[in-house]
């Protein structure tokens, strides 16, 4: 095992110190274990992945010692997505098992975590939900349904009428231009 217990390295480091290990040791099997006291735990461990280590330490919503660790679910997204890595992950649970890893630890997730956080898949800018009407102009893989979600469309300042139709859609409910306007 190839541990940064104390989350001080960068992924350039990582790459070097990875690399020299599978040179001298090119039949062995490593596993790395990053911190995340520089929030550099997941791009450590994509670093990783570039370096062929293949033993990847993660935890669910990222919990582990003070930062904490790399967190499952945005290390299983990146390597998907980026990486188009088959990880055999299930990933429509990933949200209900850091909703369990939540209540049985008690440390909150906070709302804007990638991928299980509360708001991450909430639109409250108007072009993103226009975006939505149209072809998906504005995209990425990240879509809520993969991780047993449902995209959202709060309403907020910079909402607009894309976000009321919306929400408006969601009960079933439209409005003419006239009422359009009224409401925004």
């Amino acid at each position: 095992m190839l541990p940064d217990t104390l989350g001080i390295l960068n992924p350039l480091q990582v790459i070097e110190f990875m690399r020299k290990m599978k040179k001298r040791y090119p039949d062995l099997h490593f596993d790395f274990h990053p911190h995340n006291d520089y929030d550099l735990a997941v791009s450590n461990v994509l670093a990783t992945v570039l370096s062929c280590v293949k033993g990847l330490h993660t935890t669910i919503n990222g919990l582990g010692e003070r930062a904490g660790n790399a967190p499952l679910a945005s290390v299983h997204a990146i390597l998907k997505d980026h990486f188009n890595a088959v990880t055999h992950i299930e990933e429509s649970r990933l949200n209900d098992v850091s909703r369990v890893v939540e209540s049985y630890s008690g440390i909150i997730i906070p709302p804007n975590k990638p991928i299980v956080g509360e708001n991450v898949f909430t639109q409250v800018a108007g072009v993103h939900a226009d975006s939505d009407s149209k072809d998906k102009l504005y995209y990425n893989d990240l879509l809520p349904e993969r991780f047993g979600r449902v995209r959202e469309y709060a309403l907020g300042k910079t909402s607009g009428k894309a976000n009321i139709r919306k929400n408006l859609e969601s009960l079933g409910l439209e409005l003419d231009e006239d009422a359009m306007r009224k409401v925004t």
